[in-house]
């Protein structure tokens, strides 16, 4: 899911919001009348100071809580529903990372990698919003809707799966590029890690899975590569990188389909959603009570 973000990323931008406060500022001062006894005096006085107010408000916003330590993100598709819904607004804690490692089951905004466009000329950062299911070292595998963690099966109380007919297309990038493009189609699917690489097959029909992808793509292109991958014991993460899924498995572009994301690709951990007041609540919380499980 990409989601949107209420802040100004570019320097510039920023130094210039607080230069314009502050050229107001000296504006007003300037034309305001000198004589202290006059009424417009007092008016441009409580002007000044509270455009200096502000200014300071903003400034640390701008240059030091949004870019260090929270930012607010909104959620524009639905690759992570139930548990983030269309048009949430939510926060995310960029501190929290610098203390500790993300871990198993966080909600995470990370830079998407390139593998996540297939192929398409992305030259801007782009926000994924997803939940962490592997952290360097894990061992992890998807039988048929069934995630399994070092060889222990994991009750996700938070997924959501459609029962759809397969309709990727190759080339494409799905929900992730426009809030649209809400469908991928996959009623269910396996996934595991061979030789350091993620592939993925998705179910022709229930009980018959396809052929085997990675990033979308056909691999390797024999009976006798697919079945090699069939029979591989799954791997593990690498080392520095983390495998991210949405919690709407049949329609997220996520780590199934393009693989791992780096460390220093994450940007924080979601922490709770704030509007609409009716949503209002943690993440955590929504994860693991929608269902009636447990964190």
């Amino acid at each position: 899911m990409q989601i949107g973000s209420f802040n100004m990323d570019s320097w510039p931008w920023k130094i210039a919001v607080v230069a314009a406060l502050i050229g107001i500022r000296e504006l007003i001062r300037l034309l305001s009348p000198k004589d202290p006894k006059d009424e417009g005096s007092e008016t441009s006085k409580w002007l000044v100071e509270t455009i200096d107010s502000a200014a300071i408000a903003i400034g640390l916003v701008l240059f030091i809580i949004q870019p260090f330590i929270l930012q607010a993100f909104f959620i524009p598709s639905g690759s992570m529903e139930d548990t983030l819904r269309i048009s949430d607004r939510l926060l995310v804690s960029k501190l929290i990372y610098r203390m500790k490692a993300p871990a198993f089951q966080d909600v995470i905004v990370f830079k998407a990698p390139k593998a996540a466009f297939f192929g398409q000329n992305q030259t801007e950062d782009v926000d994924f919003i997803k939940r962490c299911i592997g952290t360097p070292g894990d061992i992890i595998e998807v039988k048929d809707r069934k995630l399994y963690r070092n060889g222990k099966l994991v009750e996700e109380v938070y997924t959501k799966w459609n029962n759809l007919s397969p309709s990727i297309t190759n080339g494409t990038a799905p929900d992730e590029l426009t809030s649209s493009q809400e469908n991928l189609g996959h009623d269910s699917y396996d996934m595991k890690i061979v030789g350091g690489a993620v592939y993925s097959r998705d179910y022709e029909s229930p009980g018959h899975p396809g052929t085997w992808k990675q990033n979308n793509l056909l691999s390797p292109p024999d009976d006798q590569g697919q079945d090699e991958i069939t029979k591989a014991a799954p791997g593990k993460v690498p080392a520095g990188k983390y495998l991210f899924l949405g919690d709407h498995r049949s329609n997220s572009n996520d780590g199934h389909v393009w693989g791992f994301a780096p460390r220093e690709n994450i940007v924080g951990k979601a922490i709770c959603v704030f509007w609409p007041p009716t949503r209002l609540g943690l993440v955590d919380h929504m994860s693991f009570a929608q269902k009636g499980g447990d964190n």
